[in-house]
């Protein structure tokens, strides 16, 4: 193993380990923390404020994290000319959906805390579009997007061996 092979692999590890911890944290908040908030609105607004803190700096590492390691691996799978055009795609998608997630999170920062949902007050008569609308939007677009950002890369794994099978064997 040469020491652009270790320095590939923390580069992996390093972007699976901030994605991870982003979607992961997502998920917790939205499974445990928000429900629990919830239950207990006397402390939700303290919990809420520091909750917010702790995670907008997981946010903001996480992303610079992925934006340096992301721009090493594409350019280490790109480069070879080994990879068809399904990979490009699929690496167009994983790069937009991000993308995405990135805006949605700078956005939810300016507008205050992450759980400022909390609070808000849900006993208003709900349509079954509007809840459908609303599993979907906030911050549980972030956790949606994030999912699948996850299932792309699993398939441009899936590609990258793909391509490695059919690529001429050079000696």
């Amino acid at each position: 193993m040469s020491i652009g092979d270790i320095f590939l692999l923390v580069v992996r590890w390093l972007h699976l380990i901030a994605a991870a911890a982003w979607v992961g944290g997502s998920i917790f908040y939205l499974v445990v923390l928000r429900p629990a908030l919830r239950r207990s609105p006397d402390v939700s607004r303290r919990v809420n404020a520091v909750a917010a803190g702790e995670f907008r700096a997981l946010v903001d590492t996480s992303i610079f994290v992925l934006l340096a390691t992301g721009a090493i691996l594409t350019v280490n799978r790109l480069t070879p000319n080994t990879v068809g055009s399904a990979y490009v795609i699929a690496l167009g998608v994983k790069i937009a959906l991000s993308a995405w997630m990135f805006v949605l999170a700078k956005q939810r920062q300016r507008r205050g805390p992450l759980l400022e949902s909390v609070t808000s007050d849900t006993t208003e008569a709900v349509s079954g579009f509007s809840r459908v609308a609303r599993a979907v939007s906030g911050y549980n677009s972030i956790v949606i997007l994030g999912i699948m950002v996850f299932l792309v890369s699993d398939l441009l794994k899936v590609l990258f061996e793909l391509a490695l099978e059919q690529a001429p064997i050079s000696r």
